[in-house]
């Protein structure tokens, strides 16, 4: 701990240059500057004196928080602090001003005690895998419960220097509650040095997000099959797969950016005319191929109707996508060997057999015409993607009675 407090201190001007750069960089650097420094907060109403505070580092953990926020405003003030500007933007996209936002400073000891002194939190919550010594240890002066929540760790953890584990070690003994997501990584914090009498284990909570498959009027009236979200190379590769099987279906394509629908037309120019377009205003006919959806929110209906769904983003090295939204519409679901950004929910799909995974386009091809020719196949897919989703759907609630929180 000791070598942490020297460091943090020597790294000092190094940490100022890089928070002002950040803040130059950005469209709210000014706030970002002075709150990352601890100079200054936003003003608070007194009705949010007290909040529950919860730190969520970035994007993904925002997110992974949402059903949990959402639980708690009807009743509760909340404070959310991230250290990044992306993520503040989601935050007043979701929520607007039915939370407070603030960006963590950084881990000095004086930031933290302007900081508490600031908002009063009545406790905090850290998501995932966040573990800053000062932070715990401030928290712990002022009588504040510190609970990890969603807690994940990696083997990158137990490679960092031993001086720095020390000071996690430290830390973990400071804090209430964690509330791992699995067994592993329950037994990853005890072996950083978690005590076991305070870890839990209930589950994912971003599972709880769950999209509800409410009916959807059928946007395509003949039967068709779904690549949602793809990126550059893919369309390509797809159609090439689907025009190999010579199939009596339409292929819908929504490709992750519409702006990209001018190139991908281009290469698909050899359709001709049994290539339609939406943002032409073209419908699919019983002559047409391939219809290329390129608009914006209409993935729903089309979930809701296809036969099987093929995630894009997976075949191309960009980590996939959301693959819980066709599940909760009872769809098959093919999916490339690239889901890195989804990694517990593939797990989770591929344990109930709700999802196949394939290597290349060869396979993928393959597997395609197989889940084509055996509907009760794809059915049964379907189906079982639908109960991993419902397999889960206690985890919000349990989460809010291990943390004595009423909705």
């Amino acid at each position: 701990m000791l070598v942490y407090q020297v460091l943090i201190r020597l790294l000092s001007p190094l940490i100022w240059l890089l928070i002002v750069v950040e803040a130059v960089k950005s469209k709210d650097g000014k706030r970002f500057f002075f709150e990352k420094f601890g100079l200054r907060f936003p003003t608070t109403k007194n009705a949010s004196k007290n909040p529950i505070w919860i730190h969520c580092a970035s994007v993904g953990e925002v997110k992974a928080a949402e059903p949990l926020i959402r639980a708690l405003i009807p009743k509760h003030n909340i404070l959310i602090t991230t250290n990044t500007t992306t993520s503040k933007s989601l935050i007043s996209d979701l929520y607007g001003e039915q939370v407070e936002h603030c960006y963590l400073p950084f881990d000095w000891p004086y930031a933290l005690r302007r900081f508490i002194n600031h908002y009063s939190p009545s406790r905090l919550w850290v998501m995932e895998t966040e573990i800053w010594p000062n932070l715990f240890r401030v928290a712990e002066k002022r009588k504040i419960p510190v609970s990890i929540l969603n807690g994940r760790l990696t083997a990158k953890t137990f490679k960092t220097p031993n001086w720095l584990q020390a000071a996690y070690r430290i830390s973990l003994r400071r804090v209430n509650k964690v509330i791992a997501r699995t067994q592993k990584d329950a037994d990853m914090f005890i072996k950083l040095g978690a005590n076991t009498q305070q870890i839990e284990i209930l589950g994912n909570l971003k599972y709880s997000a769950q999209p509800e498959a409410q009916a959807q009027i059928r946007p395509i009236e003949r039967p068709f099959i779904l690549a949602a979200s793809t990126h550059e190379d893919e369309e390509l590769q797809i159609t090439q797969a689907w025009l190999d099987l010579k199939r009596p279906e339409l292929l819908v394509i929504v490709p992750r950016h519409p702006k990209r629908s001018g190139s991908i037309q281009k290469q698909l120019a050899f359709l001709g005319t049994t290539l339609k377009v939406a943002s032409k205003n073209e419908q699919p006919n019983s002559e047409t191929r391939l219809f290329l959806d390129d608009r914006i929110g209409k993935l729903l209906p089309l979930y809701a109707h296809a036969q099987i769904v093929i995630m894009g983003g997976s075949f191309v090295a960009k980590g996939g996508h959301n693959i819980l939204e066709p599940a909760a519409f009872k769809k098959p679901i093919l999916s490339g060997m690239d889901c890195r950004d989804f990694e517990d929910e593939m797990q989770l799909l591929q344990t109930h057999n709700g999802i196949l995974q394939v290597a290349d386009y060869s396979e993928f091809k393959d597997k395609l015409q197989q889940l084509l020719q055996d509907p009760a196949l794809a059915n049964q897919m379907g189906e079982s993607a639908y109960l991993a989703l419902q397999s889960q759907k206690d985890t919000l609630k349990n989460y809010l009675s291990a943390l004595k929180i009423t909705e």
